[in-house]
């Protein structure tokens, strides 16, 4: 009778452990959601803005007074803009996959020094586990069984130092495409109240 009431309370406090951890994780993802939308809405805004700015004297001036000449012309330069700004981090990304690969082409074709060197520089963690139910579940809180070896080695950092910058590389031109996106639905947007709008106006004076 004791065993079993042993048993009863572990399980109950590995339950409540896993209600802990699962709560945590749950919240930690909708923070992270919520920054990202706000990313996400921030960089539509300015880029938004960045439309207005480029189309303001064309529009106010009725330079172009058709839209699907407006569109392409918007579009235009909205591509010459991305161009300009994600060429950079695109060659960056190319120099640091072509640099990754060649280092391993040149060691007869070993790429191990790249996840053995990535490895080296992180944590592990084992997680104690537990049958319940029938499922293996956490159990308690990981401990650390591993942590980073920042002894020299030029492969490592080699390795090291390329991802960090293709890392980089990858979330700039990310944040470009990000923001060419954004300056299309703007242009559309743009497109259909300004010239719908002036069809408006057009119908109204032909009556008048």
């Amino acid at each position: 009778m004791n065993d079993i009431l042993i048993i009863l309370a572990d399980t109950q406090k590995i339950e409540r452990r896993l209600i802990f951890v699962l709560l945590i994780v749950f919240l930690l993802l909708i923070i992270i959601a919520g920054y990202l939308q706000k990313l996400v809405g921030y960089i539509m805004r300015q880029q938004g803005l960045k439309v207005d700015t480029m189309m303001y004297n064309i529009l106010t001036n009725k330079v172009i007074v058709d839209k699907k000449i407006f569109l392409k012309e918007a579009y235009r330069k909205s591509m010459v803009y991305f161009v300009k700004k994600a060429y950079l981090p695109f060659i960056g990304i190319l120099i640091c996959t072509f640099a990754i690969l060649i280092y391993g082409w040149a060691n007869n074709n070993d790429f191990s020094y790249y996840t053995s060197g990535i490895d080296s520089f992180s944590y592990h963690f084992y997680f104690p586990t537990t049958t319940l139910f029938g499922m293996t579940v956490i159990s308690n809180w990981p401990s650390v069984v591993k942590t980073p070896d920042f002894s020299f080695e030029i492969s490592k950092y080699y390795a090291l130092v390329f991802t960090v910058l293709l890392v980089i590389s990858g979330l700039i031109y990310l944040y470009q495409v990000q923001a060419y996106i954004s300056r299309c639905l703007r242009i559309r947007q743009l497109a259909r109240k300004y010239f719908i709008k002036e069809l408006v106006n057009e119908s109204t004076n032909k009556q008048i």
